[in-house]
């Protein structure tokens, strides 16, 4: 397989970036892309970069058993059975400073053959690999993996994030030269970071100049299995602090398949705001609606009442229910219909789980999509004051499933309340992660996926790999 070179790995940039026409299915990606049997025949001793899900939480610096690092295993066993030197690459989430060594710790504890940790291994000035690391690749045994520290120490990591459509040419050029020095160490490429579905360098860009690239086991089968049946959901479960999920769900109604939205947190806030605004009845949302807390995360400034007006006239219009909270707990513990000014909401009341279980369990007994999916949570579950929301969703969700609905819940905190709560047995599927699923049932293409595609793509190559001995890079030991 080749690696794409000037105008190609531009275009093909462009294409892992969103800014070229129209939308790719996931289907057509991953009937691109090489799995990682493909990859079988490489020599022992060839080193390979993986791009790995490590964007996970830690405790006073120990990690527990994160089913993101969990989800790695097999990618890393089928690696150890291939006598593969395995290069780890990745991220704890957006801050440089946060640090991988953490995790270093954790991978050495629960899986085998795990080599050093590689604090400076990239000289952004030379645009190179350090001296360091490439040492530390060569001497490496097959069969073993070492970790880089998190690559967003390095600014050209999350540069596309901001970079406009006419600009793509001049970072493309930039990203061209850092992702061949990636080559020093390894011209094979496996992506198994289903987390990872934002437009980063080691995503988007890496790939394009690797020899070889196939997708993990794991981020594979999330992706065939559980994503493509979950885009069906015919009820959505949405709640959170993170307004940015209006535009999700925005695009989850465009896609024409749900039929019912249930809504909580900082989402409803929102919602019932914009849907007072289009009756003309003045709803207060307490303090979130105020602009003397709007350095809070829970402040909801007027753009985003907006967003969710146009959002409710859109669902209106398509038919689809959107169900919002009828009572709330606030702060001090109290149940009440409507937040008084200067008052925060922490959960949903009781009426308003109850209302939620009577209309998903209504639609369930007359759809005839059998799907329903559950992102967030309905409040701070991890305090027991505010935890009724949620432990009640939760029962609602068995509730689906035990009517013959398939219910799939979306990662990061659903799936921790699902486990405390109930287990992961009591649904179809709990994924690992939330965002990627959510541009998923969005109609959005994933940066990574598309990246893998293009460069498995032949026609856009200009050479390819002319000794097979030679591509993964640095020369393969003896097993």
């Amino acid at each position: 397989m080749p690696q794409l070179h000037d105008e190609t790995f531009t275009e093909a940039l462009r294409r892992a970036a969103g800014f070229t026409d129209g939308r790719e299915d996931i289907e057509d990606l991953l009937a691109s892309i090489s799995p990682i049997d493909a990859l079988a025949e490489l020599p022992a001793g060839t080193p390979v970069w993986i791009r790995a899900d490590l964007d996970v939480a830690d405790r006073d610096g120990v990690i527990g058993d994160d089913p993101r690092l969990a989800s790695l295993h097999e990618t890393l066993e089928f690696g150890r059975e291939h006598g593969w030197r395995m290069l780890l690459i990745g991220h704890r989430g957006r801050s440089p400073e946060r640090t991988l060594e953490y995790v270093h710790q954790k991978l050495r504890a629960t899986e085998p053959g795990c080599g050093p940790f590689i604090q400076d291994w990239f000289d952004e000035r030379a645009e190179t690999l350090t001296g360091i690391a490439v040492k530390a690749v060569e001497s490496l045994k097959p069969g073993h993996f070492l970790l880089f520290e998190n690559v967003r120490r390095y600014s050209f990591e999350v540069r596309l994030w901001k970079t406009p459509a006419e600009k793509l040419p001049d970072v493309a050029d930039d990203f061209q030269r850092i992702a061949r020095a990636f080559r020093q160490g390894a011209t094979v490429y496996v992506n198994d970071a289903i987390a990872a579905g934002n437009k980063d360098f080691s995503t988007t860009a890496l790939p394009l100049a690797m020899g070889r690239c196939a997708l993990g086991v794991f981020t594979r089968r999330e992706l065939s299995e559980h994503v493509v049946r979950a885009r069906e959901a015919g009820l959505v479960s949405f709640s959170g602090m993170k307004l940015d999920k209006l535009k999700q769900l925005h695009g989850i109604v465009k896609q024409g398949r749900v039929e019912v939205i249930l809504t909580g947190g900082s989402l409803a806030m929102a919602i019932l705001k914009a849907r007072g605004e289009i009756s003309g009845e003045e709803i207060s949302i307490g303090a979130a609606g105020e602009s003397a807390n709007k350095e809070e995360k829970t402040y909801i400034p007027p753009s985003a009442v907006e967003m969710a007006r146009q959002f409710l006239l859109d669902a209106d219009e398509r038919g689809v229910e959107v169900v919002c909270p009828v009572d709330f707990v606030l702060e001090d513990g109290t149940v009440v219909e409507k937040i008084p000014s200067g008052a925060w909401q922490r959960d949903i009341g009781p009426a308003t789980r109850a209302l939620f279980d009577e209309q998903a369990l209504a639609w369930a007994g007359r759809t005839t999509r059998r799907t329903a999916f559950c992102n967030g949570v309905m409040g701070q579950f991890e305090v027991s004051t505010f935890a009724g929301g949620t432990e009640a969703m939760v029962g609602t969700l068995k509730n689906l499933q035990a009517a013959g609905i398939s219910v799939y819940v979306g990662g990061g905190e659903g799936r921790a309340a699902l486990e405390r709560f109930g287990s992961l047995g009591d649904v179809t599927h709990a994924f690992t992660a939330g965002g990627t699923i959510l541009k998923c049932l969005a109609g959005r293409s994933l940066p990574f996926l598309v990246a893998l595609a293009a460069q498995a793509e032949g026609e856009l190559a200009e050479d390819r790999v002319a000794d097979p001995e030679r591509e993964g890079g640095l020369p393969p030991l003896p097993a």
